[in-house]
């Protein structure tokens, strides 16, 4: 079972994040998997939010994922750290 306490601390360890480019990968069942790469754009109380663009038209698309799904690891979230 997953605590309070656990959403807790996953919401604040992102908190340090927004603005920064992400990779989320989201097992979607029967091997189904997409990957995508967005900045993760705000965190609530129970859910995140990451922004994307798309390439082909331009447009930004958003998508909320709860913390629950990364404690189950059913959402990969990563964050990519540019070289400077």
């Amino acid at each position: 079972m997953i605590s309070s306490n656990s959403i807790k601390r996953v919401r604040e360890g992102l908190q340090d994040y927004i603005g920064s480019k992400v990779v989320v990968k989201c097992n979607k069942g029967k091997r189904r998997t997409t990957i995508n790469q967005g900045v993760l754009e705000s965190t609530h109380s129970n859910v995140f939010v990451v922004k994307y663009s798309n390439q082909l038209d331009e447009k930004y698309h958003r998508i909320s994922y709860s913390y629950t799904d990364l404690l189950t690891k059913s959402v990969e979230f990563s964050i990519i750290r540019e070289n400077y």
